[in-house]
């Protein structure tokens, strides 16, 4: 497989020939001189870190990566198989996707202290509660694994199962059921459905979730949105969400996304662009997440 990570050079030529903008737009956009930029493609001079990662962000607010990503990642050799059957690289992948999807909803356990619940052992200054979200978020993705299979077709007893597990033992919170009031999300301006019109929301989210198109990734950028949006459970919207675009990126032949704590600020502000209609920095993200998804998956 081709390497998928554009170097500095590589990101400005693209947004000059993808992205519209000329040497002197992109200077003014970075705050750098007009030469800047040109010794940066054509004298082998290279950004500092500061500049690169600016670059980086105006890269993806300009330049789609999707389609990039969607040829890249065609003919790979099955994940499900090697999340199945290497025990190492399923240990670990339970293991990032458990901490970091805890943590964006948050979770104060380290990478250490989710390792020590998950195996059972006592974590020193942690309540319960926080203990059992760690456990219960594995033993839903052991599910998930268990169940998936390509071309897997997700249902809404397949939704209810996820979050009756990754909510086991919260009795207040309904596990395995839909919401029966209002709850308050503080990460849109958009009203949420009420409780009454979930069910009826959730059949037509499953009617047309198992179909993809020409382009995936970015439809599951945006029934992710959907699904949150919707948002049908008192608790637990984030995690059985992320655990079904693991489910579909598996079930289409993809390596699975993880999403990371470090982009918690960027992963709320692309679900509040999605209030507008405007998917491109969730589909961005989400393809930076299926590269971490991949490198996890090399190891094997």
């Amino acid at each position: 497989m081709k390497n998928v990570i554009l170097d500095d050079k590589a990101k400005l030529k693209k947004l000059i020939t993808e992205g519209g903008l000329t040497q002197a737009g992109i200077a003014r956009a970075l705050e750098v001189s007009y030469n800047t930029v040109y010794r940066w493609l054509n004298k082998g001079i290279k950004p500092h870190p500061a500049q690169s990662r600016h670059l980086d962000e105006l890269f993806k607010a300009h330049v789609d990566m999707t389609p990039i990503f969607e040829d890249l990642f065609k003919g790979i050799k099955d994940p499900i198989d090697i999340l199945k059957n290497k025990k190492n690289v399923q240990e670990e992948f339970v293991l990032q996707m458990t901490y970091n999807s805890n943590a964006i909803e948050g979770s104060r356990m380290t990478v250490k202290e989710t390792k020590q619940a998950m195996e059972g052992e006592a974590v020193k200054g942690k309540q319960f509660f926080e203990v059992l979200e760690a456990v219960n978020h594995k033993n839903a993705l052991l599910y998930l694994l268990k169940t998936i299979k390509p071309g897997f077709k997700i249902d809404e007893e397949y939704i209810l199962k996820l979050h009756s597990i990754v909510m086991y033992d919260f009795n207040n919170k309904l596990p395995g059921k839909y919401r029966t009031g209002y709850v308050n999300v503080t990460n849109t301006e958009v009203k949420l459905p009420s409780a009454q019109m979930v069910p009826i929301k959730i059949k037509a989210f499953i009617k047309t979730v198992n179909k993809y198109g020409s382009s995936p990734i970015k439809k599951i950028a945006g029934d992710h949105y959907e699904f949150e949006a919707i948002h049908p459970f008192f608790d637990g919207n984030g995690r059985v969400g992320r655990l079904l675009i693991i489910t579909q990126l598996l079930s289409k032949g993809y390596p699975p996304a993880i999403i990371s704590i470090d982009d918690q600020r960027n992963y709320y502000l692309a679900l509040a662009k999605g209030d507008l209609g405007d998917f491109r920095m969730l589909s961005q993200m989400l393809c930076d997440s299926i590269l971490r998804g991949y490198k996890l998956l090399q190891e094997a």
